[in-house]
């Protein structure tokens, strides 16, 4: 996959982004104007909208890998302990017994994806949960390194009712260690315009937001046009901001925080073996939230 070129806008030329093609009318400091082709004018960071160039400019050299005709393979003889391609799912994985499960391996859908997310800045690597169902992904140094606590990380998990894959991150409880990680990207998360991003990417790719450990929220939190929708609340069925509600759960209870896609057990084995494209792509759309994450080691 090709490398990412590093965006530098300036002005009077012209970019793409979700909204449509834009014309940069002028640059201050770490902000600058742009004015759409239908008139409308926006003060934004430029940090945010380079990280949707770089994310664009990943999605097209997916797609150019996708459409190329496979590369000729030089015929091997199979070792005995080789293990088996990646295929799909099976039915056998949606169980809650995960002894003797290769999904995970890295020879199988962990190995996959990494092989799709290639970026300047990390080296994605994937790891099985030690007790879960559940397949991690995370820049290697960063997993291996043993003074960042509760890192953020994409993920995929299977139970036996569906399968969900998406981005990852916990806060600690009151008794456990601070999570770096955490306050960077809550931080990011309370900028209006970074919720509206998340917002827009959710509802384009149809994501869902919860608390998979359950113990500061038990419901599910959809994107809207112009909201997000709670539900399972009994306090409130709607917020303006993600970070505002997530703000409001009790603060010493433990969160697992899942922005995730969720499909049915039968949807996720019809996809086969392109369910390996449809992690690795949501996980490129999702890296800012990773970069947001990290973005304190800088």
């Amino acid at each position: 996959m090709a490398e990412l070129q590093e965006i530098e806008f300036k002005v009077g030329e012209s970019y793409a982004n979700e909204k449509g093609v834009f014309e940069v009318m002028s640059i201050k400091g770490d902000r600058m104007v742009m004015e759409f082709e239908n008139g409308e004018t926006i003060n934004s960071d430029i940090e945010l909208q380079r990280r949707i160039q770089n994310r664009r400019q990943w999605e097209k050299s997916v797609r150019e890998k996708k459409a190329a005709p496979p590369p000729a393979q030089p015929r091997r003889k199979p070792s005995r302990k080789s293990t088996k391609p990646f295929n799909g799912l099976q039915s056998k994985i949606f169980q809650n017994k995960i002894s003797e499960i290769q999904w995970r391996s890295r020879q199988q859908l962990g190995g996959c994806v990494s092989d799709q997310l290639s970026f300047d800045r990390f080296n994605f690597l994937s790891w099985a949960a030690a007790t879960r169902n559940e397949v991690h992904w995370a820049d290697a140094a960063r997993w291996k390194s043993k003074t960042i606590p509760h890192v953020a990380k994409f993920f995929a998990r299977a139970d036996e009712t569906s399968f969900a894959w998406g981005f990852y991150i916990e806060r600690p409880d009151a008794t456990g260690s601070e999570s770096s990680d955490w306050e960077a990207f809550i931080r990011w998360l309370r900028s209006p315009e970074n919720d509206q991003w998340l917002r827009e990417v959710a509802r384009n790719e149809g994501l869902e937001v919860y608390d998979a450990h359950k113990s500061c929220f038990i419901g599910v939190i959809r994107p809207r046009e112009s909201d997000w929708g709670i539900e399972g609340s009994s306090v409130r069925n709607s917020t303006d901001a993600l970070g505002t509600c997530i703000d409001s759960w009790p603060a010493t209870a433990w969160l697992d925080l899942m922005i995730a896609k969720r499909i049915s057990v039968e949807e996720a084995i019809g996809r086969g073996e392109s369910i390996a494209d449809d992690i690795a792509s949501l996980f490129g759309r999702l890296l800012p939230l990773y970069e947001a994450a990290v973005s304190h080691l800088r």
